[in-house]
């Protein structure tokens, strides 16, 4: 008998017909949630550069920091929440416009980065 596991792991989903515009549609949204996800990453890379290199700031400057990495992770988490709402809906086939998530994080986003901002000086 050959061994066969309990779990079986995927990276992929299940198949799903490609009728329409499905697969675009699914690709659009993945490439949405990367650029999400690439924003996040590069918003906390800033924070941790001011954190690192900010001259003569000492504490100031991991605070400001620290805010932009937590920044950084809030966008990224927005991301991922976003895409697996997506995916569900245009797996259930149905179309619900964006509310107001993608305003309020980008403007708490940057609310962060002007008080990190004025943290520095």
């Amino acid at each position: 008998m050959a061994w066969r596991p309990l779990v079986r792991l995927s990276m992929h989903g299940t198949p799903t017909p490609n009728t329409g515009s499905v697969a675009r549609d699914h690709l659009a949204n993945e490439r949405t949630y990367l650029a999400w996800l690439r924003t996040g990453i590069s918003v906390a890379a800033v924070g941790v550069a001011v954190a690192k290199f900010a001259p003569n700031r000492g504490a100031n400057a991991l605070v400001a920091g620290l805010i932009l990495v937590i920044a950084g992770i809030l966008v990224a988490a927005y991301g991922a929440v976003h895409y697996r709402t997506v995916e569900r809906h245009l797996n259930e086939g149905v179309f619900i416009p964006a509310s107001f998530g993608a305003i309020v994080i980008a403007t708490v986003a940057l609310m962060l980065g002007l008080v990190a901002v004025l943290v520095l000086i």
